[in-house]
């Protein structure tokens, strides 16, 4: 056996559930002297280390001991993973469940102008988010981290109880300082992006992607688990390697690079800043979006609670987080659809409730012009599907009777550029349909219902 055999050694890892997870483990190990290289794998659920002699292999009752409270359990054969009880999946389904069921509720009713966010969101709808964050992606990776680096910053206060949550106090402030200040940047640069409407969906449609990819991930899919989305990780090293600042108040720059940690919903909220080109409305909403974040991580924070210790928990755990990660993103996926007037999942309400009427009333046109009328009433268009003749001019009539959050700004690609700002009472433009076809009429965000216009 040669010597760098000898020097290496492969255990299977329970408890990883994401990317961000091999960036604990081999930040964590790395740190142990002798140690010179360790390569996580989240698809093969498997970590190598490699050490400068054999006697400085960690051993697995080292590594089980360390790892306890984060969650990782190591052994040397793969051991095949505990499968949810019926009892753990009646829990999932009820949770997810009630916030699903929560989530359509508040957009139902206009309560938070819904809980989805887009460039004209506002601060409340972006505080919420935030929220819907804290609970899943953002507590299992920043809070992840939390715990990875909340005994080496006690050690630092010499175990002092008066002084141990001066860390985590100084961790969130960074955060929160970063997200205002980056967030404006992000506006700044917006201002000289400025990407139409069709951009910022097709932008926001990849995001989503990568969150329908991370919340797999989370579920246990193993396909997903083969695909890398995360922080390169010579950055990702950098950005969890407490030694590479110096002090007290290392915890408060740690706090400020979580800016950069790959979590799905920061994505969405830092793309939706960028569009806004204006830096003190993205730094706004950076803010307002790490606040919804900050309840979750001061539990995890101040109290220590360690939500991922406990692997049947974690287990159930991360696989609720993974499926209300799918639900935001595949709702923001089909919004966007919308947006871009291709089909989704609304077409199937809009066929089953579709009128019998073919085609249009004679009423519809005075004079040369065609006329259109419509009504906006909390989160709703009415009527839900029109028809118009391509090539005339439409005299448009749109009664705003309460419309709430993005709803106030109504959009149709392919039908008339531009948005339509609503104001309260009535409202009117003119446009001219240039291209048969069918086309949708949506908020700028694609989350109301769409009404369905036939171009004959």
């Amino acid at each position: 056996m040669s010597q760098n055999n000898e020097c290496k050694i492969t255990y299977y890892v329970n408890g990883m559930h994401c990317a961000a997870c091999e960036t604990l483990i081999e930040k964590t190990i790395n740190e142990q002297d002798g140690v010179s290289k360790v390569n996580a794998s989240l698809s093969k659920q498997k970590v190598e280390i490699v050490a400068d002699n054999k006697a400085a292999l960690p051993d697995i009752e080292r590594l089980n001991k360390e790892f306890k409270d984060l969650g990782y359990s190591f052994s040397r054969n793969k051991e095949e993973e505990k499968k949810l009880t019926s009892t753990d999946i009646y829990k999932i389904v009820l949770f997810v469940g009630l916030i699903v069921g929560g989530f359509v509720f508040v957009e139902k009713t206009g309560i938070l102008m819904s809980a989805g966010v887009n460039s004209s969101s506002s601060l409340v709808s972006f505080f919420a988010f935030g929220l819907a964050a804290g609970v899943s992606s953002c507590a299992a990776l920043v809070g992840g981290l939390l715990l990875a680096l909340s005994d080496q910053w006690n050690k630092i206060y010499g175990g002092n109880t008066k002084k141990n949550f001066i860390p985590f106090f100084l961790f969130n402030a960074g955060r929160l300082f970063s997200f205002a200040v980056l967030g404006a940047l992000l506006g700044v640069a917006g201002s000289y992006l400025k990407l139409s409407l069709s951009a910022t969906a097709f932008l926001t449609i990849i995001v989503s992607g990568i969150m329908i990819i991370l919340g797999l991930q989370m579920v246990g899919v193993r396909w997903a688990k083969n695909i890398k989305l995360t922080t390169p990780k010579f950055i990702a090293k950098n950005i969890t390697d407490e030694t590479k600042f110096k002090g007290k108040y290392m915890p408060f720059v740690v706090g400020l690079l979580t800016f950069f940690v790959p979590c799905g919903f920061t994505l969405i909220a830092q793309t939706n800043a960028l569009n806004t080109g204006n830096p003190i409305t993205s730094g706004s909403m950076m803010l307002a979006f790490a606040m919804g974040t900050l309840p979750m991580l001061a539990i995890i924070s101040f109290t220590s609670v360690k939500l991922l210790s406990n692997p049947g928990f974690s287990r159930i755990f991360n696989t609720t987080a993974g499926m209300i990660i799918l639900f935001f993103s595949l709702y923001t996926l089909n919004s966007q659809l919308n947006v871009l007037g291709f089909p989704s999942l609304n077409d199937l309400s809009t066929k089953v409730f579709a009128s019998k009427k073919e085609v249009p009333a004679q009423e519809q046109f005075v004079g040369d012009s065609q006329y259109l009328q419509m009504e906006a009433t909390a989160f709703e268009y009415f009527p839900k599907e029109v028809w118009l003749k391509a090539g005339i001019p439409v005299k448009w009539e749109f009664y705003n009777n309460g419309a709430q959050g993005c709803a106030q700004a109504v959009a149709a690609r392919g039908l008339y550029s531009g948005t339509f700002i609503l104001r309260p009472g009535l409202n009117e433009t003119e446009f001219t349909p240039q291209n048969k076809g069918t086309y949708k009429i949506t908020c700028t965000m694609g989350m109301v219902d769409p009404v369905t216009v036939h171009v004959y």
